[in-house]
């Protein structure tokens, strides 16, 4: 990062860093964005489909039903990003199971982001709203027992830190982030705009308040995952979301150079406009997406059920339908648990979905055997 790689246009300023280095200081906000025909056409785009997802949404009696498609999603591919290899049937049969192999260290940060989308819901279900001390808790569940756990979980950053190849050191560095004297002013600043009222729309405020937040950097690690789940949440603030269904990591994990290149764009050239476009345009395939997998469970949930009424009168069948469409992957004691009933009245509730072709013998994991939702775990988690 070079004091030439900064036009005049640059949101901000450059400051002395480490060993002779240069950090960049963002400006506070809020920025001032030109509007074009194109920035207008895609706030439209993308809060019709956000919409109509919020819309389908609110139709869904059991709403849990597609939150945690979405979260487990979310959880693997956000993680992914950041260089974990687990995949989402890995993360599903680790629930079934109970735990997760020890050797599989990637899968337990999975997990924990899991968890804290779970603590995010709790925290917005009280009727809280965003403020440090969520940011912060977020930050210290995220790394719980995993990687980062031994950087100021919860805390802001108390050492200054850059972006790029560690081998090459920092002034080779693609960005350096404000040094840590900064760093609360930047968030107070941040927090407070989160909550000012929206000029141009609540969408464009997510996408210029997530480039603030990575740009700050304010912890040692995972400001990455915890910037991408703060999108949602500042969504569900502002009213836009009744849920967090809206996640971005599928569509930047695809667009990952495009993501990196326009975060950096807003910082060296101000491009905020071609900043907020890209965003907009991601939240729009990522809600076009969330809503096709909304459907397809419902579509799925509905089938089933009446494939299983008639076929049978027990209620247990039924039962044991609404835990494979929650986890995908279930077992005899799950089901014995979950509809309290006997085990042999579970083996049959099980035996009957796998007649109707709604469950497959996965196999055994310690000593447990396992059924799985192939045609659910194809249409809505792959």
């Amino acid at each position: 990062m070079r004091r030439t790689d900064f036009s005049s246009q640059a949101p901000g300023q450059l400051v002395p860093a480490a060993d002779g280095a240069e950090a960049f200081v963002p400006a506070g906000l809020r920025p001032e964005v030109e509007l074009s025909w194109d920035l207008l056409r895609a706030i439209d785009d993308a809060r019709a489909v956000i919409s109509e997802l919020t819309g389908q949404a609110r139709l869904i009696k059991n709403i849990d039903l597609v939150i945690r498609p979405l979260a487990r999603r979310e959880a693997v591919l956000s993680s992914r990003i950041e260089g974990t290899r687990t995949e989402v049937r890995d993360l599903l049969l680790s629930e079934a199971a109970g735990e997760a192999p020890e050797e599989d260290t990637d899968i337990y940060e999975v997990f924990n982001y899991l968890a804290t989308i779970d603590l995010a819901q709790e925290w917005f279900a009280d009727g809280r709203r965003l403020d440090s001390s969520l940011v912060k808790e977020l930050h210290s569940r995220l790394l719980l027992g995993v990687r980062g756990a031994d950087k100021r979980p919860g805390a802001y950053r108390a050492q200054d830190v850059y972006i790029g190849n560690r081998a090459e050191g920092i002034h080779k560095a693609r960005f350096i982030p404000p040094p840590v004297e900064r760093i609360p002013a930047l968030m107070e600043d941040w927090l407070a705009f989160s909550h000012e009222d929206s000029v141009y729309s609540p969408l464009v405020d997510a996408a210029i308040g997530h480039y603030q937040f990575e740009a700050i950097h304010p912890f040692e690690d995972g400001n990455g995952r915890l910037g991408r789940l703060l999108v949602p949440l500042h969504l569900m603030q502002e009213g836009v979301l009744d849920r967090p269904l809206l996640y971005l990591s599928p569509v930047l994990l695809d667009e990952d150079r495009a993501y990196r290149d326009g975060l950096l764009a807003v910082s060296t050239e101000g491009a905020w406009t071609e900043w907020i476009i890209f965003m907009l345009r991601a939240m729009k395939v990522a809600a076009a997406d969330a809503l096709g997998r909304v459907q397809r469970v419902m579509e799925l949930h509905e089938q089933y059920q009446q494939k299983v009424r008639t076929a049978t009168n027990s209620k247990y069948p039924i039962l044991a339908l609404e835990l494979v469409m929650d986890r995908a992957f279930v077992s005899v004691p799950d089901v014995v648990q979950f509809a309290e009933t006997t085990y042999p009245t579970a083996k049959s509730a099980i035996e009957t979905l796998q007649s109707l072709g709604v469950l497959v013998p996965h196999g055994r994991i310690r000593g447990r055997q396992i059924w799985r939702a192939e045609e659910l775990l194809r249409e809505v988690y792959d």
